[in-house]
């Protein structure tokens, strides 16, 4: 009897378990622990010639068992003039995803213009891109001490970050140098040349390719650098209609939103090439909102911190690591200019829909902001996207979701009116 007793008590001590394991990738149920100020290499900058070191912070997740994790890289922004690993979005970013069962990365890269004008611009995002793909080479040569899957390394970043990852993905090619820059001869105040596409930031010979790449409010000099040799690379893009620093579409970029640099292709012209190509990629519009709207600490910057990280995760989840047989179409609500403008729904995502109580213990309201619209359907989903729910609603403008019966946790609902379709995030507690 007692052995049935101790079989029983590990079975259930083994449920919770179980099941956390079952989010994992989706939801944050690790701790994370962090090892700072990793030095990766080093390299002569704009304006010295005295080698400045680079640094990575790496963040682990506690208590996870497998060997081989995938990486996430988190670049910061800045205008490739400041900022640093230790920006608020990228480290919030980098303990949310080591959370969820990744090791994730915030790298430092060398900053600074010689003269504010095209040229040197292109030096910049050049000198970012070498010291990426230098970090990158970093990772995989301590894979065994990090345990990583060398061949699951994803490059995310934010604004200046984002253009780093595009560049350190896709610009690749001799064929591809239509920089306006020499980079074998060139030198100026207090540098040794530019050098090749790997650099020398450092002269391991791991490969710096990466898996796929994440790029919030970034662009890229040219989408005709995005080939199909390039398919097996998937990209995810969040980008503001309303973005001043970095164009939306393709326009010319402003340093300072004064200073004309030079013509870049933000996140629509990508998707626009990458749908082109029939390469996999998502893409997140934030309508009518400025650059990084998710970098603050306001509640609406932390609500669209929120939107960002749930993005990211089923992209990652679904379409990165393939972790589910379910059609991710049916799952992650992208959001092109189109939605933007034509429902009107999307001009504020996340108060489309005014939900309260939330976090709430029984039930939610549903009441949508725009008085014309009629709710139809209703689905509650987990966060792995499986309806648990569902909901025919008779063309009312509010209905009361009761949710007593639902274990606490963070769920998804879908809502279709009459005019479209939208997703919001509520927690059960």
């Amino acid at each position: 009897m007692r052995k049935i007793y101790v079989l029983l008590l590990l079975i259930f001590m083994a449920l919770p378990f179980s099941n956390a394991n079952a989010q994992k990738y989706l939801s944050p149920i690790f701790n994370y622990d962090s090892i700072l100020n990793i030095k990766f290499g080093s390299n002569v900058t704009a304006n010295s010639s005295t080698p400045e070191d680079q640094l990575y912070d790496i963040y682990l997740p506690v208590g996870d068992s497998a060997t081989k994790r995938p990486v996430v890289f988190f670049t910061h922004g800045g205008s490739f003039l400041s900022g640093s690993k230790e920006t608020s979005d990228v480290v919030a970013l980098c303990r949310a995803f080591a959370k969820r069962g990744y090791v994730t990365v915030s790298q430092n890269y060398r900053l600074g213009y010689e003269s504010f004008d095209a040229t040197n611009a292109k030096r910049a995002v050049w000198r970012a891109m070498q010291d990426g793909r230098a970090a990158v080479r970093h990772v995989r040569a301590h894979a065994a001490q990090y345990l990583i899957d060398t061949n699951m390394i994803i490059y995310g970043g934010s604004s200046a970050g984002g253009f780093t990852a595009l560049h350190v993905a896709f610009l690749d090619e001799p064929q591809e140098l239509v920089l306006g820059i020499d980079t074998t001869t060139y030198t100026g105040p207090g540098s040794q040349g530019l050098g090749s596409f790997k650099g020398t930031t450092n002269n391991l010979t791991n490969s710096d390719e990466v898996n796929a790449v994440i790029n919030l409010c970034g662009a890229i000099g040219d989408t005709s650098w995005i080939q199909l040799k390039d398919k097996n690379i998937p990209v995810l893009n969040m980008h503001g209609t309303a973005d001043n620093t970095v164009p939306y579409g393709t326009a010319i970029i402003k340093l300072f939103s004064t200073i004309p640099l030079l013509s870049v292709s933000g996140s629509s012209s990508i998707r626009k090439s990458l749908e082109a190509k029939k390469m996999t990629n998502r893409f997140y519009t934030f309508c009518g909102l400025d650059h990084v709207p998710f970098l603050g600490a306001s509640a609406a910057q932390k609500a669209w911190m929120d939107t960002t990280v749930l993005f990211i995760s089923q992209f990652l989840y679904y379409d990165v690591l393939k972790l589910s047989a379910a059609n991710p179409n049916a799952i992650v609500q992208e959001i092109d200019s189109a939605d933007c403008s034509t429902t009107g729904i999307y001009a504020t995502t996340f108060a489309a829909a005014k939900i309260s109580p939330n976090p709430t213990q029984h039930s939610v309201l549903v009441q949508l902001k725009n008085s014309s619209a009629k709710l139809q359907q209703i689905a509650i989903m987990d966060i792995t996207g499986r309806v648990v729910g569902l909901h025919n609603i008779a063309n009312e403008n509010l209905t009361i979701i009761d949710l007593h019966n639902f274990e606490n946790g963070i769920y998804l609902l879908k809502i279709i009116t009459n005019e479209g379709m939208m997703i919001e995030r509520i927690i059960k507690e």
